[in-house]
């Protein structure tokens, strides 16, 4: 399967700069297994903007992912083909 995903903020510099970019995926992907494929590729510096410190399968609470543009946390949905993945920094204003 393929997903197009997206890079927005500093995660962008965390990506090499890359605004976005179609990943190949195996089987029944969840979206767990798409950041941990782009952990492998973009390496420490991606995990860290991503995955809680303290527990890898949980999401940052400094990032945002949307899948198909609706907010998600939950790293074990399921992805399908043809899906856009946008993962963002958390923006919070004072």
């Amino acid at each position: 399967m393929r997903v197009k995903v997206k890079y927005f903020a500093y995660i962008r510099a965390v990506v090499r700069d890359t605004k976005e970019e179609t990943v190949e995926l195996d089987g029944e992907a969840k979206l767990i297994d798409l950041l941990r494929k782009l952990s492998e590729k973009y390496g420490d510096n991606f995990r860290k903007a991503v995955f809680n410190h303290e527990d890898k399968s949980k999401l940052s609470e400094e990032v945002i992912i949307l899948v198909n543009g609706r907010s998600v946390d939950d790293l074990e949905i399921p992805l399908k083909d043809g899906d856009t993945v946008s993962i963002m920094p958390f923006l919070s204003g004072g």
